[in-house]
């Protein structure tokens, strides 16, 4: 017990030795002030870390926000011509995968970049200071360093580009193969997409191999120069200690300094990498915002033009698709006066659609004038034509959200009221009601719950909505049967009775009815008038009414 307590004083006199040697004498004084001041730098240092990355990484993003909405917005603005010239693919990645890379530029570059400059600054001036004659040969791997840099930062903006340009392949190939699952299926083709799209896929993969390559290279060789640099500082450190002009600490004490550049020079490849990526997504987002928007209000654009009557013109007006060199329509020139129920027939792409989509401006002619209530459409505020314009395309979209939101599309704040009526002059209200969750039905990604003629009744329900001056029906029955078609047809006329209604069929017996009938073909408008008119004329119509007669009774054999 006396042994116990014996040695149990003695620890106490040892803790009471050293403490006083920490706390009472002058040496231990300035160790505990160091210390302190060391903890100090450290909490400082993780502090000023924290609040940098806070700063960068919470700025990035918002400026990803922006850049997100700003590309998409603009997309929104661009007229339909842009998208026949460019990919589904393409557009996506570039609103998408090239915003997340611009995003790596002002964040993770920008604090690496930071993180780099200063703290190779800070490690070269203490070099400096300790004997500048040494830096100088330690930095001297430094311009090999710069000149590799520069190449690969140069091949990695090339290739990148490339990279992106097959991404979007591959991402308008994936969207494609989705949107039309269910042809893919009825055709038993999903071996033929599966290759496909392996095929793409095996494009990228090699493209971004080659680039890898190049990328594995990078920190190899920085690695190699900086132990170059530390033999270097060995060998002519050695020299100068022969010589008396510096000590043996002094070299290590440059191995260690060159042993901390290994950092931000490793750093220096990554940011090398990313700002090159983010620089070429950066240019295809350019493209997009600071592309022309061809579609605009005119600079004589009259702002007191708010309601449509419903009179159109043409006035010898063509126009070509991008990228081709034949016209779709060649000098038409006709009038539809206010009120009138308009047909337009014709053989399978003899214009038809080309027509009517001039008429909201969903592309402008290259020559000649559409005047709507005698005023240049170029001079009628676009939200105006297009809210007072209703129009159902023959391809028919519908979003994967509720009936009810498809139906209410092209109004703000419909009521329920408005949207059952609007479904009931479309004939969909009888379906809807017998759904499980009526208007609150999911209706599927591009309608792919609904039957084709249901889909097409909700995009005329959606147009009806609007209550528009004018009426463009694009083939938009072609899915109905004729009972149905008629009865559609039959309220179309007592409700939209005063109105302009344009209505695009091959089926003659669903537009004999119409005021005014026009008959196209090759781009042309040859022949017009009523039904009786036509018919008495014996042309093209009058032979293509016969042809459909006959169809129609060998059917019934």
């Amino acid at each position: 017990m006396d042994e116990v307590e014996a040695l149990g004083e003695e620890y106490q006199s040892v803790y009471t030795s050293v403490f006083d040697v920490l706390f009472s004498s002058e040496a231990g004084t300035i160790l505990a002030y160091n210390s302190l001041l060391l903890i100090g730098t450290v909490l400082l240092y993780g502090l000023l870390l924290f609040a940098t990355r806070q700063t960068l990484i919470v700025s990035s993003r918002k400026i990803e926000f922006d850049i997100r909405n700003d590309i998409l917005a603009k997309l929104l603005e661009l007229p339909q011509r842009y998208f026949a010239e460019h990919k589904t693919g393409e557009i996506y990645v570039r609103a998408t995968e090239d915003v997340s890379k611009v995003r790596e530029y002002f964040g993770p570059v920008y604090m690496y970049t930071i993180n780099t400059i200063t703290r190779a600054g800070f490690i070269i001036a203490m070099m400096i200071i300790v004997n500048p004659q040494l830096t100088l040969w330690a930095l001297l791997p430094l311009p090999f360093l710069s000149a590799f840099a520069y190449w690969v930062s140069g091949y990695i903006h090339k290739y990148q580009t490339i990279i992106q340009e097959q991404y979007s392949n591959i991402a308008g190939r994936a969207n494609e193969a989705f949107s039309s699952i269910r042809l893919i299926k009825a055709y038993n083709r999903e071996e033929y997409e599966k290759q496909r799209f392996e095929k793409e896929s095996e494009s990228y993969r090699k493209k971004k191999l080659r680039l890898d390559m190049v990328e594995s290279m990078f920190h190899p060789m920085l690695n190699l120069l900086i132990g170059v640099s530390v033999i270097i500082v060995i060998w002519q450190g050695g020299i100068m200690v022969i010589e008396g002009l510096i000590t043996v600490g002094n070299i290590a004490e440059f191995v260690i300094y060159v042993a901390y550049l290994t950092w931000p020079v490793a750093s220096l490849g990554y940011t090398v990498n990313r700002f090159q990526k983010s620089i070429a997504s950066w240019e295809r987002i350019n493209e997009v915002l600071e592309e022309n928007i061809k579609i605009q209000d005119d600079i004589e654009t009259d702002n007191s033009l708010t309601e449509i009557k419903g009179k159109i013109e043409f006035r010898n007006v063509s126009f070509r698709y991008p990228g081709t060199d034949e016209l779709a329509l060649k000098n038409i020139t006709f009038t539809i006066q206010e009120g009138q129920n308009v047909a337009i027939v014709g053989r399978t792409g003899s214009g038809k659609t080309t027509l009517v989509q001039l008429i909201p401006r969903l592309f402008d002619p290259n020559k000649g004038d559409i005047f709507i209530d005698d005023v240049n459409i170029k001079h009628w505020p676009t939200e105006v034509l297009r809210k007072k314009i209703g129009f159902v395309p023959q391809d028919t979209f519908l979003f994967s959200t509720t009936v009810e939101e498809n139906i209410a599309f092209g109004v703000e704040d419909a009521s329920r009221a408005e949207i059952e009526q609007a479904a009931e002059k479309a004939q969909l209200l009888e379906n809807i009601l017998d759904f499980e969750k009526k208007f609150e039905t999911m209706v599927g990604e591009r309608g792919i719950t609904l039957s084709g003629g249901q889909k097409q009744r909700t995009a005329i329900a959606r147009a009806l909505i609007k209550n528009p001056g004018i009426l463009i029906l694009d083939d938009s029955l072609s899915a109905v049967d004729t009972k149905t078609e008629d009865v559609i047809l039959q309220h179309l006329r007592q409700d939209l009775k005063g109105r302009t209604t344009i209505m695009i069929s091959h089926r003659i017996s669903s537009i004999k009815n119409a005021d005014i009938i026009f008959y196209i073909d090759e781009g042309c408008l040859i022949e017009k008038g009523s039904h009786k008119d036509l018919l008495a004329k014996e042309g093209q119509y009058a032979n293509m009414y016969r042809k459909q007669l006959l169809e129609e009774e060998l059917a019934e054999i």
